[in-house]
């Protein structure tokens, strides 16, 4: 498999972005974000783990629970889940994305291996790969063909530029 997208389960189920028949934050909930998640990674080429808070649940220790398509984590009692993501972005190879709202997390990410996405754009990607699977074709295609060379001195900072080329995959 090639990059790796790592999900902040709770923050993109609650966000209210996402389309949901039941609670986020009920089993039947986390079930249906996940099986979305796991179709969307396995047609994109990526390994899917998604990271629930398990603040409250009473779980003194860190939980994994593997579901078709991917990998649900949950935190342990003492700690949130963007402690269990900033944990994973420190060893994550380049290309990792995470998938988090909160910036709080998102500051804190090593910026060379890690491309952070917030929610809303995520769930918009989403959305628009859900109609292209149904449509059978891209919207996003078909405009890139129409845009020709935009000429010198337009061209984006690096940092753009590589953040794109994360995100086209995406």
């Amino acid at each position: 498999m090639g990059a790796h997208l790592i999900v902040d389960g709770y923050n993109l189920a609650c966000s209210g972005v996402l389309p949901l028949s039941d609670d986020p934050a009920s089993e039947a909930g986390r079930q249906e974000l996940c099986a979305l998640l796991a179709g969307y990674a396995r047609k994109k080429g990526f390994s899917l783990t998604v990271v629930f808070d398990g603040r409250g649940a009473g779980r003194p220790e860190r939980s994994r629970t593997a579901f078709k398509g991917g990998t649900a984590h949950f935190s342990s009692a003492f700690e949130s889940a963007d402690d269990v993501i900033r944990e994973m972005a420190r060893s994550a190879p380049t290309g990792t994305v995470v998938v988090t709202s909160d910036r709080g997390l998102a500051g804190t990410l090593p910026s060379r291996a890690v491309t952070v996405v917030s929610c809303a754009e995520f769930a918009g990607r989403l959305l628009d790969f859900q109609i292209e699977t149904i449509k059978g074709a891209s919207d996003e295609d078909e405009a890139a063909r129409r845009r020709g060379k935009k000429g010198v001195g337009h061209k984006a900072k690096k940092k753009d530029r590589k953040r794109e080329s994360v995100l086209r995959r995406l």
